[in-house]
């Protein structure tokens, strides 16, 4: 038994794709295949059933995939152990949704760069639910997005921070002038609002048609700095993450506005895969992360 053997062992397990585990790994198909067989043969067990093109654990892999990350991640440890950070080299893939992306990607690189200079930084930003198809394909070593409360049963949750969504306008506005509104207030009002699966989106959208109130959604965006700035200089109306605003509300530029029968929180959660090996070098990426994040998104 081999450790490279575990490891295409593990990303097997993740992935479920034999074909796609060779590409990110540089193998063909074939000796996927082979490799698989053979550990199969050393453990003298099946550790996956292969139905059609389908590849699930059998009930002996589930019990061997603990003890093979273990091993592996015990092995980069051994690897790396008398390396220092800025002696270690390779390649750490992430994902980031937008409204995070300015907030937080620029000071964490940077940090992460004078702690791992010779460690490549592969970066993806795109909306939660492609990060988590991503997380999921094995093409992305960890992922920070905004969402529902995390499933700990689907995923490794490192970083979790509950953040307030807000309904914002500009300051001039005259439904601004209000101290306190309800959700029927802001019928027939201009809405920019974040892309379709955006999930504080689709509360925001229920709500209003629970109660039978009509808007209009003049623009939808993956950019949260977009659509602030947009309500900034028009009078329009925003639903996003109290972080992504809060700076323009502090100058003065967009109100916060006091919805009485609006309250909603997401979660900004950085997340990997369950099946994933943390090497050092990803393991110090998630350490920078969340010093930034807990100055930048806990307001």
């Amino acid at each position: 038994m081999e450790i490279h053997q575990l490891n295409i062992f593990i990303h097997v397990a993740r992935i479920k794709n034999f074909t796609q585990v060779g590409r990110i790994l540089g193998y063909s198909q074939s000796n996927i295949s082979a490799q698989i067989q053979q550990l199969e043969k050393e453990i003298g067990a099946p550790l996956f059933n292969r139905i059609g093109r389908k590849v699930s654990l059998t009930q002996y892999g589930e019990e061997l995939l603990p003890y093979a990350q273990e091993i592996v991640s015990t092995a980069i440890r051994m690897e790396n152990f008398l390396k220092s950070d800025e002696a270690m080299g390779g390649t750490v893939k992430v994902g980031i949704v937008e409204s995070l992306f300015e907030l937080v990607t620029e000071k964490t690189i940077t940090n992460y760069h004078s702690r791992f200079p010779n460690v490549r930084i592969e970066l993806t930003v795109d909306g939660t639910a492609n990060l988590k198809e991503m997380l999921q394909q094995g093409t992305l070593d960890l992922a920070c997005l905004i969402d529902d409360a995390p499933s700990k049963a689907e995923w490794n949750c490192w970083h979790v921070i509950d953040v307030p969504i807000v309904i914002i306008a500009n300051s001039n506005y005259n439904i601004s002038k209000k101290d306190n509104i309800t959700l029927r207030d802001l019928k027939d009002e201009e809405f920019i609002l974040m892309e379709q699966s955006a999930r504080y989106t689709i509360y925001f959208k229920n709500k209003m048609t629970e109660t039978d109130i009509k808007f209009h959604s003049v623009l939808k965006l993956q950019s949260a700095s977009m659509a602030c700035r947009l309500v900034e200089n028009g009078h329009y109306l925003s639903v996003l993450p109290l972080y992504s605003v809060v700076k323009s509300a502090e100058q003065g530029k967009v109100r916060i506005l006091n919805v009485e029968d609006f309250s909603h929180t997401q979660y900004v959660q950085t997340i990997l895969h369950p099946n994933k090996v943390i090497i050092p070098q990803i393991e110090g990426f998630l350490e920078e992360l969340y010093v930034v994040l807990e100055d930048v998104v806990s307001v």
